[in-house]
């Protein structure tokens, strides 16, 4: 799907600060206007419901149940499986970096090295995944 609307993936090993930086408005375009997963632990519920400026996150646009995100995108803490989701608009974040093969695992990850405003919130903001 990136490939077939222009996208490049960046390399596992690519480091955060060598990923091409575009607008969300273009890495939508890039994901067919697929929304973009923001997988969470119990334990972050209610953490991010109004969005996270200046805080890094990890996301993907590819959906998995709790056990295979854990090896699908190598979480850290793998034991502690992400059981809800935050949906994101690509659209309405204004930098976001990659798309990136995950180091030691095997999905593909954008950055969003300045967090994601509360507006790019799908609701309801987070959901179980089984």
């Amino acid at each position: 799907m990136i490939e077939a609307n222009g996208g490049r993936i960046a390399g596992a090993t690519t480091l955060d600060h060598n990923l091409q930086t575009r607008s969300g408005s273009l890495v939508a375009a890039e994901l067919g206007n697929r929304l973009l997963l923001r997988f969470l632990p119990p334990s972050q519920l209610g953490s991010y419901t109004s969005g996270s400026c200046g805080r890094k996150h990890w996301v993907t646009p590819t959906p998995y149940t709790p056990q295979d995100a854990a090896v699908w995108l190598a979480l850290p803490d793998a034991l502690n499986l992400r059981t809800f989701v935050m949906l994101l608009d690509p659209s309405k974040i204004p930098d976001i970096q990659g798309p990136r093969w995950v180091r030691y695992g095997h999905g593909i990850e954008y950055l969003l090295p300045n967090g994601f405003p509360g507006a790019a919130l799908i609701y309801p903001p987070e959901l179980p995944v089984s």
